[in-house]
Parts: C-alpha cells; sequence; structure tokens
C-alpha cells in the first residue's frame, strides 16, 4: 500500500511538472516543504570576555596595551528552516487534460463545446444552456440570433439560414416563380397548351377562351 501511494503522489508530481506556467488557465501556489532542523546559522561577531595577554605586564603589542585588547568569537545559533517550492494546477473551474488545462461544464454540452466553466458555444442552430434545444421557426445560426429572411412563408435552415422554398418559387429568398415549371424546386414541367398559363404550384391550368379540360387540349 505504502508503494501504491508512493507511486500515485509521483505520479500527481509529474502531471503537476508538465502544465505550462504561460497557459492563462494554470494558477500557482507555495508548497511548504518539511522544516530542516539543526541549520547553523552564522550568528556573527559577539565580544567575548577580555583575556590576558601573552605579553609581560607593562608591555604593550603593536602600541596596544594588553588591558585595552578585547578578543572575539563567532557564535552560532540552531535554527529551523523552512523552504518553499512553486507549484503549478489548474485554476479553479478547469481540470487537466493532455498537459493543459480545459474548462470543466457539469451539463454536457449536447451540439456544442465547452469554452468556459460552465458554458457552452453552441454550434449553428442550436441553443440553450447545454445546447440542446433547436433553434425556434424563424430563427438561424450562433445561439439562433438571426431571423431568417425568406419569402411566402419559406422556412430557413436553422444552420445555414438557406430558404426552402414551397413549391412553385425559387430563388435566394423565395421571390421568383417558377418560369414554365411547377412544385417543390420547379422540378415539373407545364402541360398546358394553347397559350394556357400553369400555376407554379400545383401545375393546373388556367386555360385561355375558347379551350377547355385539364391540359386545355379542347376546344369549346
Amino acid at each position: 500500500r505504502m508503494l501504491l501511494r508512493a507511486a500515485v503522489l509521483a505520479l500527481h508530481a509529474a502531471l503537476l511538472a508538465a502544465l505550462r506556467p504561460g497557459d492563462p488557465n494554470v494558477c500557482s501556489y507555495w508548497e511548504r516543504l518539511s522544516p530542516r532542523a539543526g541549520h547553523r546559522d552564522t550568528g556573527g561577531a559577539v565580544p567575548a570576555q577580555a583575556v590576558p595577554s601573552p605579553w609581560r605586564t607593562g608591555q604593550h603589542s603593536h602600541g596596544v596595551p594588553w588591558w585595552r585588547r578585547v578578543l572575539y568569537r563567532t557564535e552560532y545559533r540552531l535554527a529551523v528552516r523552512t523552504d518553499y517550492r512553486r507549484r503549478y494546477q489548474c485554476c479553479q473551474g478547469y481540470y487537466e487534460s493532455r498537459d493543459s488545462c480545459v474548462p470543466h461544464c457539469s451539463q454536457e454540452c449536447v451540439h456544442g463545446r465547452c469554452v468556459a466553466p460552465e458554458m457552452c458555444q453552441c454550434e449553428p442552430g442550436w441553443h440553450g444552456p447545454d445546447c440542446s434545444l433547436p433553434c425556434p421557426a424563424g430563427t438561424w445560426g450562433p445561439g439562433c440570433n438571426r431571423s431568417c429572411d425568406c419569402a411566402h412563408g419559406a422556412p430557413c435552415d436553422p444552420q445555414s439560414g438557406t430558404c426552402h422554398c414551397p413549391p412553385g418559387w425559387q430563388g435566394p429568398q423565395c421571390l421568383q416563380p417558377c418560369p414554365g415549371s411547377w412544385g417543390r424546386g420547379c422540378l415539373m414541367s407545364c402541360s398546358c397548351r394553347n397559350g394556357a398559363s400553369c400555376s407554379p404550384q400545383d401545375g393546373s391550368c388556367t386555360c385561355t377562351p375558347g379551350f377547355r379540360g385539364p391540359s386545355c387540349q379542347r376546344r369549346e
């Protein structure tokens, strides 16, 4: 068990060391190390008791009488010194992933990604705290903050804003009627004859005077 605990601590230390201090999401702190006792700290020169000169009484040493001479000794005191070292960890709201600190969102960003602590950035066409709600009708884009610009009640794609034209209409905003055709996407050809007009919505013919029938092919 002791070996396992040591291995876990070593792994944790290695992960902390792998974090880049320049990462804006990395915070630092000072770790207190175990104090070291028995450190010898120089106390400085302290005046000692006058010691009789080895020379005879009345003699001078280099012009200084023996009764004025003062000897010094160096004293030491036992001190305890505490060392610190700088360590790095992910800031609050972030967690470590592949040697970097990434934001944490307690709710999964269903159609988006976590860009800040508890903040999802939704993909175009989705909104909500966890990006799980589709854009309401008539809106599109990131955050559903753009309005559809489609005519004739055409809905737009919630991601790109592209208009889905109803039958009989075409163009970027569904403003142009089908030319000589009908249906969704103007893919159906009109079968009207004798100068009859064709409905772009359902392909029905409006006969000119003197003609009748589904395709205005018969004279009255």
